[in-house]
């Protein structure tokens, strides 16, 4: 199966379907707090979701495509140094009715924090800086590991 090998985290497991506690949408979305070290590699530049499976599925090809405007994303992968500066107010503004929001300002700073870090590109330093030092302790550790691993 496509989405079995696709997984970069092996959540889908072969005669047992997908174990959620290993989902990269989990880890970005749903959960609260820290993602578990070991399974932050796996998780990439994705911030928000991942949906490799259904990008794979041989099924998925068959589901026709829309050029309905109101299916285009509005803000299709944004340099991770702008996300990483969004304000509070700005990231409830920016993401009010998007599911975006469901991750919270606090975890989706969380989850930028981890794909720059898996990025391992120095340019991030300064705001990983900046993110270690936020008052919110899942933030910081998040952006604390993310710098170690530049």
């Amino acid at each position: 199966m496509r989405c079995v090998d696709a997984c970069p985290t092996s959540a889908i497991v072969p005669g047992q379907g997908l174990d959620a506690r290993l989902c990269i949408s989990y880890f970005t979305i749903e959960l609260r707090g820290a993602i578990p070290e070991e399974q932050r590699a796996g998780i990439g530049a994705h911030v928000f979701g991942c949906d490799i499976c259904q990008d794979v599925c041989p099924w998925n090809r068959r589901a026709p495509m829309t050029q309905d405007a109101s299916f285009a994303a509005q803000h299709f992968a944004p340099p991770l140094e702008d996300l990483a500066a969004i304000g509070e107010q700005e990231f409830r503004d920016m993401f009010r009715g998007s599911p975006v929001a469901r991750a919270k300002y606090a975890g989706f700073l969380r989850n930028v924090a981890v794909a720059m870090g898996n990025s391992r590109q120095e340019k991030f330093r300064p705001a990983l800086e900046k993110l270690a030092a936020s008052g919110d302790s899942v933030v910081a550790e998040h952006a604390r590991w993310a710098l170690s691993v530049l």
